[in-house]
């Protein structure tokens, strides 16, 4: 036990010095609760919404570039203070964070959205959640809602059931959950700052209990402070601080046809981060965090989270570890991902089919096919194909290349009308080869180069693909397998890559189809939550464009 573990254990509710940080677009101030804070309710009058023209991709950017770090660490430096003594939930500390919370709201001039007290919906233990919204410009879909969401409440000072200690200690929830919190704050005020709102309703909800349960939004469930059915999807942010190279993780797209889709164009704006996270797509929906109640009854949910670490649940879990680049990156994400929601034509409805999609289903529907037998059956010289050259080492017994009459020490000079001049143009070549073909081979002893009949097995492939569709990522296709050396392969697609587009046209079979027979293509593919375009080139023009150059 040390010092600084002893000091937060005995210390008191003191808040630190007020620090302001200037919001670049909206010149907003970011306050910090100061000594004898006191909680008001004030009323406020919203802007009545109207129906205006759409908001422009320079909007979703502008708002997007500003949320700033400076202001996550002045959120997160506050909620993550000793002073608020782990913000357990209906503890003094939580209060403390609320009220925060709605001092932040009220700078925004955001709607109160509970019923009973201004954004205060109150409930067991002395919790509380604190709930705002921005109503909807669009008279059509204004009643139509997106929840965009994130825990306050942490452990306080950690039990045995809560805490992986040492306990009695303040446990301060830096990442878990200040971080999501301070990124959803980011985020009100993002929105705000838009031209206008979007065209459906957001709700901002700051839940308390979920160390305990998830009792907040399960509370929220149970008494909403608006019609159920009227939620079309929620964004829960929890533990977004510390994102590391192998990305975040995404829970939920899979409760709705086309959410993977939405979440990857989020991710790919430029003004979202560059380069873009990686994001860790899982089918997995563990009762978790609060994403997990609207699961249950029957809502699309979507989960960002980070990963736990060692600090989790431990008084070590403090401001000063985080990723505060990584957090805006998030944060940056979640507001993308809710314009795009709120300003969609049309929401997809809840897929029941996500109940029974567990990650070992995932596992065994993503399992990438095996590579096809060898369409000839011969292996080469590795020291001498760094040469250029192709030369047989092994002919494989009852082969095509057997039947052909290839020998051990044959050299491979042209292959289906094509010249040789590597390995991998000869891959290539083999791949995409009708079934019979001839060969030129330079044997040892024989002065000419001797022509070789060969019938290859199998079929030519002259894309390289295999994929499956999926109904809950619909207009795309995913790859299943890609044929080594094939002109899919030379482009660098891979598989469990997900086939957006075909020369600006959705990725059915029929396009796949005509595309093998229309080299080149322009394509689009998702990989990991990016979304890149690539240009798949018939083999003789891709062996051209992959050949090292040559002095």
């Amino acid at each position: 036990m040390d010092a600084n573990h002893h000091q937060r254990r005995t210390g008191g509710m003191v808040f630190g010095p007020s620090a302001n940080v200037s919001r670049r677009v909206t010149n907003r101030k970011v306050g910090i609760l100061l000594p004898g804070w006191l909680i008001c309710f004030f009323g406020f009058v919203a802007n009545a919404a109207v129906e205006t023209a759409p908001l422009a991709d320079r909007d979703f950017d502008t708002a997007v570039e500003s949320i700033r770090v400076e202001n996550l660490k002045t959120h997160i430096g506050t909620l993550a203070s000793d002073a608020l003594q782990g913000r357990e939930g209906g503890s003094t500390g939580g209060h403390a964070a609320s009220a925060y919370l709605i001092q932040q709201l009220r700078q925004q001039k955001v709607e109160p959205a509970a019923t009973e007290r201004p954004f205060v919906q109150e409930f067991s233990g002395g919790m509380r959640n604190i709930l705002a919204s921005v109503p909807g410009r669009d008279a059509r879909l204004r009643d139509e809602v997106v929840i965009v969401c994130a825990h306050f409440d942490h452990v306080g000072f950690g039990t045995p059931r809560n805490s992986r200690g040492p306990i009695g200690y303040i446990h301060n929830g830096a990442d878990d959950n200040a971080s999501g919190v301070a990124g959803l704050l980011e985020v009100v005020a993002a929105v705000r700052s838009l031209p206008q709102p979007p065209r459906r309703t957001l709700l901002f909800a700051f839940w308390d209990g979920e160390e305990k349960g998830m009792l907040g939004s399960k509370h929220w469930i149970t008494a909403p402070t608006l019609p159920l059915s009227h939620v079309k999807l929620v964004i829960n942010a929890d533990m977004i601080g510390r994102l590391r190279p192998e990305g975040v993780e995404v829970t939920g797209t899979r409760t709705a046809r086309g959410l993977r889709q939405l979440v990857s164009h989020a991710n790919t704006a430029k003004s979202v981060a560059s380069p873009q996270a990686r994001l860790n797509f899982t089918w997995d929906m563990r009762a978790d965090s609060d994403h997990h109640p609207f699961f249950a009854a029957g809502i699309p949910a979507l989960m960002l989270h980070t990963g736990k670490h060692d600090d989790y649940h431990r008084p070590s879990d403090d401001a000063d570890k985080l990723n505060y680049e990584g957090t805006q990156q998030l944060a940056r994400l979640m507001l993308m991902l809710a314009l795009r929601a709120a300003e969609a034509d049309e929401l997809p409805a809840f897929r029941i089919e996500s109940r029974g999609e567990t990650k070992d289903r995932q596992r065994l529907i993503e399992q990438p096919l095996p590579s096809p037998a060898p369409r000839l059956g011969i292996t080469w010289n590795t020291q001498l194909s760094e040469q250029r050259i192709v030369e047989i080492t092994e002919v494989v017994p009852q082969s095509p290349a057997a039947a052909a009459g290839f020998r051990i020490a044959d050299r491979i000079e042209r292959f289906a009308s094509h010249a040789v001049s590597d390995v991998a143009d000869f891959r290539s070549l083999v791949v995409i080869a009708d079934r019979d073909v001839t060969a030129m081979v330079k044997r040892p002893g024989r002065s000419e180069s001797l022509e070789l009949s060969v019938r290859l097995a199998g079929e030519p492939t002259h894309l390289g693909l295999s994929w499956r569709t999926d109904d809950a990522e619909p207009e795309s296709v995913i790859l299943t397998q890609v044929i080594p050396h094939s002109p899919a392969a030379l482009a660098g697609l891979k598989p469990l890559d997900r086939l957006r587009t075909i020369d600006k046209h959705s990725a059915t079979s029929d396009q796949i189809s005509k595309a093998a027979m229309s080299l080149p293509v322009t394509v689009t593919i998702e990989r990991d939550g990016v979304i890149t375009t690539k240009s798949i080139n018939p083999i003789s023009a891709a062996i051209v464009a992959a050949k090292p150059t040559v002095e």
